[in-house]
């Protein structure tokens, strides 16, 4: 079967979704970095790769995304990215080569989804299940509110992703003492902190409807608190999925998306915590569950949807050590090579990654030595 051809206009984003569609052997890949990306460039997983030149300018961007399309005779263009897709979907009427989009949401609901304040404001008119929440603009006073969710909670800022920004607090003096150091145009979310385990949900829809998912739940923690999952199970979870499924109707979402919920262990309730209107960190376990959403994209795109829309049981371990430690056992969890990153292996830039971090070890160790030799003077 004759591979089409996908752009990714933000390519230098992360690697997974190349990965994704070079792994199903059907699609043959172009990247456009946003900025100078000296490793992924080295990518096994692109037939061709450039850089974006000088000062970013998103007309000359838009501009160099259709000579692209031109010249590399592109079927489909494929923003992986939260201001790739925001943009893309706000020009989208002005653009000769729109056709060759994906299904996209509209600006106006993706500013919803993505700012953790007009979601939390949505969840509440649609009496979506969610975290006991207050909504605080700073300089407006919300003890009353604020002390009435009960504490620990969870102080969020309106826009991050990742888990970079959230804080905790155990009582409402040092949590009021923060938001007041804030500056007075942001909307922080505060939260309950509920006891329980987090929830994935991963999405492609089209006009409110899931078209494919996959579940995820949480089985070995992040080293760092409120950061991804190491490892993650995919199984079935029919609250879960009713809880999505809601959601993504009341938003009329297109395009893919990842939920974060969080699974409230005294009532055994799914809680929607936000929305990651773009491609997501664990996609490629996903890809072990038996779902390639890059490819479930491109095909939309294209009108034909073929690739496998039902997931399948699968363990996912991300990084390195998962990886390493799968090869000498798998320490408690038993991970297996396969369900970690190394079939996914990106020879070259990880090469090249692992030389640059030795070279700055050795450095670093021989900076060491001469500053005892010297006693401080180097």
């Amino acid at each position: 079967m004759k591979r089409f051809s996908v752009l990714i206009p933000d390519a230098d984003v992360r690697l997974n979704v190349a990965c994704c569609l070079e792994m199903s052997r059907q699609a043959v890949v172009h990247g456009l970095a946003l900025h100078p990306a000296p490793l992924v460039r080295h990518s096994r997983f692109f037939a061709s790769f450039e850089e974006y030149k000088g000062e970013f300018d998103v007309k000359l961007w838009l501009n160099r995304i259709g000579e692209i399309v031109e010249e590399r005779h592109i079927d489909v263009v494929l923003p992986i990215s939260e201001f790739a897709i925001r943009t893309l979907s706000e020009h989208q009427k002005s653009l000769g080569w729109a056709a060759k989009l994906p299904q996209l949401p509209s600006p106006h609901t993706f500013d919803i989804a993505t700012s953790k304040a007009k979601l939390a404001d949505f969840l509440d008119s649609c009496d979506v299940p969610r975290p006991q929440t207050v909504v605080v603009s700073i300089g407006v006073t919300a003890r009353d509110r604020l002390s009435a969710l009960g504490f620990p909670v969870l102080a969020k800022p309106p826009l991050s992703s990742g888990g970079i920004g959230i804080k905790r607090f155990e009582d409402l003096e040092s949590l009021t003492a923060f938001l007041a150091e804030q500056p007075s145009d942001e909307r922080w979310v505060v939260q309950k902190l509920i006891e329980g385990h987090n929830i994935g949900i991963n999405v492609l829809c089209r006009n409110g409807q899931i078209l494919a998912a996959t579940v995820q739940h949480a089985i070995k923690p992040p080293s760092k608190p409120f950061e991804s999952p190491i490892g993650i199970e995919f199984r079935d979870d029919a609250p879960a999925m009713n809880v999505a499924e809601r959601l993504i109707r009341e938003l009329g979402w297109s395009g893919v998306a990842n939920i974060d919920m969080r699974l409230d262990a005294s009532h055994n309730i799914p809680l929607v915590l936000e929305i990651n209107g773009r491609y997501w960190l664990s996609l490629l376990g996903s890809l072990n569950a038996g779902v390639n959403f890059p490819l479930l994209a491109c095909e939309m795109c294209l009108g034909d949807l073929r690739a496998n829309r039902k997931p399948h049981k699968a363990r996912y371990f991300s990084g390195r050590h998962s990886a390493l430690l799968s090869l000498v056992g798998g320490g408690k969890l038993r991970i297996r090579p396969r369900e970690t990153d190394w079939r996914y292996l990106d020879p070259l830039p990880t090469a090249i990654r692992l030389a640059k971090s030795a070279t700055a070890s050795v450095r670093m160790r021989r900076s060491r030595i001469l500053s005892r030799i010297t006693g401080g003077s180097v």
